[in-house]
């Protein structure tokens, strides 16, 4: 059914907001996120130390999430974003009175929980204001600013914490996140109670069991994120491939141009067919860098791995949100988070477990065939799935 908040089409107002105060926010965090451990070595950690440190953020981030569906769909989206965004200044300007490891600890556990709570109630908030037949693109238009942020972010935050300092830079950040809270604020939002705003706290309340399947998949794609972030550059150094680390560069900029494009397609055709292409070109990126021993492999590879995420991501998360009443959007968007989170976390692991016993050419070939596999069960469960006749057609 179409939402009847949305109106002028996809490029409404609130959008076209909620889209600005999401690449301020991501901007935010992408300056930040590169220079945690080399702060905290400045202050007085050891690499190890260090490590923790950046790590506590993701592990915070996903002990929150069940939650963050359930208070995103039971409370004022906007008020739970705001209070978040407020968190988020508060613990950036945290960093820059931190003046040793315990202090920058506890405002990384309590920007993680921020975060995990904004990120979720983020997709919740905007898929209100999405025509149900343009989520797909909706969405995918907010991956390329999500996108774009991550290729200026590092550059940018590196560059202010050099040519200034690290305080400087917290509080440049800590400014972006209360003027995204600023122009939310302003935001006019009419809050509807769900029905079951004060019903007990059930397992439906916290993980959508309807869409596990769509997030596990899409945590199949953040298994290989994990896994070439963590690897590829050491992988170059064995094999001497000189440059190997433009990777990331040609990597972000096909995913921002094709995002660009295949939100709409994933509307108007099969999500089985949408994934399957993703995850076929995400298994040949990932069989191209098993086999790389030169530039032009790895190329291709970045392509391809742009290709398969561009769609499997996109796609599955607007599924996802398809999938449930609107009232509990929020747990759909946390359960689908959730699967990127454990993606994430489970594919440097398991990547390390497999190059240590074998080599970096068997770890790529594995995720590659794991995503094969991935593609046959998805296959086999959308045959024998039946698709729910309240969301079979979208008007």
């Amino acid at each position: 059914m179409e939402d009847s908040r949305v109106h002028g089409g996809l490029w409404n107002k609130y959008y076209i907001t909620l889209l600005f105060v999401g690449l301020i926010t991501s901007l935010s965090s992408s300056m930040l996120y590169t220079i945690v451990s080399a702060y905290a070595v400045e202050i007085g950690s050891t690499l190890a130390v260090a490590g923790i440190v950046a790590g506590i953020f993701s592990i915070s981030a996903l002990v929150l999430r069940p939650f963050s569906g359930l208070i995103s769909d039971r409370r004022n989206k906007k008020w739970v974003y705001a209070f978040a965004l407020l968190v988020i200044t508060l613990t950036s300007i945290g960093y820059a009175i931190s003046t040793n490891i315990p202090a920058f600890m506890f405002f990384r556990i309590l920007h993680g929980a921020a975060f995990g709570i904004s990120s979720t109630v983020t997709i919740s908030l905007l898929s209100e204001f999405i025509p149900r037949k343009r989520l797909a693109e909706g969405l995918g238009y907010f991956g390329v600013s999500q996108v774009i942020s991550r290729i200026i972010g590092p550059t940018l935050g590196v560059n202010i914490a050099t040519i200034f300092s690290y305080n400087i830079l917290f509080f440049i950040i800590a400014i972006f996140n209360f003027l995204a809270f600023l122009i939310l604020w302003r935001l006019p939002y009419e809050y509807r109670a769900a029905n079951g705003g004060k019903a007990a706290i059930k397992i439906d309340s916290l993980i959508a069991k309807e869409v596990i399947v769509y997030a596990a998949v899409g945590g199949v794609f953040s298994l290989g994120n994990g896994i070439v972030n963590s690897f590829l550059v050491l992988l170059g150094t064995e094999r001497a491939i000189s440059g190997i680390s433009i990777f990331f560069a040609i990597n972000a900029l096909t995913l921002a141009i094709v995002r660009l494009f295949v939100g709409r397609q994933a509307d108007k055709k099969s999500i089985t067919l949408i994934v399957n292409i993703s995850l076929l070109c995400s298994a040949i990126s990932m069989l191209f860098l098993g086999l790389a021993y030169s530039l032009t492999f790895v190329i291709f590879a970045a392509i391809l791995k742009a290709l398969g995420l561009a769609g499997g991501q996109v796609s599955l998360q607007a599924e996802c949100i398809r999938r449930v009443d609107e009232d509990r959007s929020g747990v759909a968007a946390s359960t689908y988070y959730i699967g990127a989170d454990i993606g994430n976390g489970i594919g440097p692991m398991l990547g390390g477990a497999i190059s240590s016993m074998f080599n970096y050419k068997i770890m790529f070939i594995t995720v590659s065939v794991f995503m094969g596999l991935t593609a046959i069960f998805f296959n086999i469960y959308q045959k024998n799935k039946a698709y729910p006749a309240s969301f079979a057609k979208q008007p």
